[in-house]
């Protein structure tokens, strides 16, 4: 295992501590033992260097504090360095031989690509094509007609419906299901609903990452659409025709109704709720829970419901948590009025004060 000093320098950092320190792992500042590896890369966090245990900590090249009990390294970006260094200390990655596990059902006319991982229970139907190096793990099912490109990684209980296209190195999770139908029907004027077929497909980029759980819905007529290298967390729901564009990121629990365009590069935080048929513009973000009515403007940070450009809503927030205060001094103030009141009408009755007709 490294020291302190040679994980600087294969990190291309500045040591400032302990040069013999050895390193066996890595962990968060409150967790971290004395040959851990920790990271400070939010400044309000920095309150923990003074109380942690961990062996050494890589902070920004400029951070001033205290850190009396570690040794430091110091890097450029502290973050991206961490996760680095954290591939140092990861055990082996698990591989996948070539092969097709014997109770795995594949279609005659279905095409794997060469070094292919097929493994128990997997399903694949009629005309489906599947790349060089695919891992498909068990329990996966891929209808007729799927496509899956190069270096594909797909975990058990994946479920690829008919004529789904996916690009180069993509990793979808547990459980995530891509080309259900979309929700879509017609209402007559009793109130019954009737189906309205959803003949589209979904295509997905390369270097796209779904969590589990998520649910890509077919195009109503076209394509549901995921551009190159975007990010997809756990409990995503993204609805017919939706566009999403390249290196876009949708954190857990996110919703997106119906022929909405997502941006290059724009970040939907957890919980958001988008409104069908908008657009939110490249790089734009969408605080935590927001509720999306209109169209967002490229490069705008809106948070709140409906969501608001992030200052406005901000300021608005800050008088609704003082509306506590406000209502303990109209209190305060109708009380003190009463008491005005009381007195007045006292003096009155006793002929001190002024007949009341003159009172206004």
């Amino acid at each position: 295992m490294p020291t302190a000093a040679q994980l600087a320098r294969e990190l291309d950092g500045r040591l400032e501590g302990d040069d013999n320190t050895e390193i066996t792992s890595v962990a968060g500042l409150r967790e971290a033992g004395p040959n851990d590896l920790s990271f400070l890369n939010n400044p309000k966090y920095s309150g923990l260097l003074t109380k942690t245990a961990a062996g050494a900590v890589l902070v920004s090249e400029d951070w001033q504090g205290e850190a009396p009990n570690t040794t430091l390294i110091r890097v450029q970006n502290p973050d991206a360095t961490f996760a680095k260094a954290t591939m140092k200390f990861r055990p082996p990655p698990v591989t996948y031989a070539p092969g097709i596990h014997p109770t795995a059902i594949i279609h005659a006319e279905a095409l794997l690509g060469p070094n292919a991982h097929i493994g128990a229970h997997v399903v694949i139907g009629k005309g489906a094509e599947i790349g060089e190096n695919a891992v498909i793990l068990p329990g996966v099912f891929i209808g007729e007609d799927v496509t899956i490109g190069n270096d594909v990684l797909l975990h058990a209980g994946a479920v690829l419906r008919e004529h789904v296209i996916l690009g180069d190195r993509v990793i979808v999770h547990n459980h995530t299901v891509i080309g259900s139908d979309g929700f879509g029907y017609s209402v007559d004027d009793k109130g019954v609903r009737t189906k309205v077929p959803q003949v589209g497909t979904v295509r997905i980029g390369d270097d796209v990452e779904l969590g589990a759980h998520v649910c890509v819905d077919r195009a109503r007529f076209g394509e549901t659409r995921i551009g190159n290298g975007v990010k997809i967390d756990n409990l995503v729901q993204i609805a017919h025709n939706v566009v999403i564009g390249d290196h876009a990121v949708l954190v857990s629990q996110v919703g997106i109704s119906g022929s909405t365009v997502v941006g290059p590069h724009a970040i939907l935080a957890g919980q958001v709720g988008v409104a069908g048929h908008l657009t939110i513009g490249e790089h734009a973000v969408v605080g935590a829970q927001g509720g999306v009515t209109k169209d967002v403007a490229p490069k705008t940070y809106v948070w709140g419901t409906p969501a608001t450009p992030f200052e406005k809503y901000s300021k608005s927030l800050a008088q609704v948590n003082r509306l506590p205060k406000l209502q303990k001094k109209v209190t305060e103030l109708e009380a003190q009025l009463k008491a005005l009141e009381t007195r007045l009408e006292s003096k009155l009755k006793d002929g001190l004060g002024p007949p009341p007709d003159s009172i206004e």
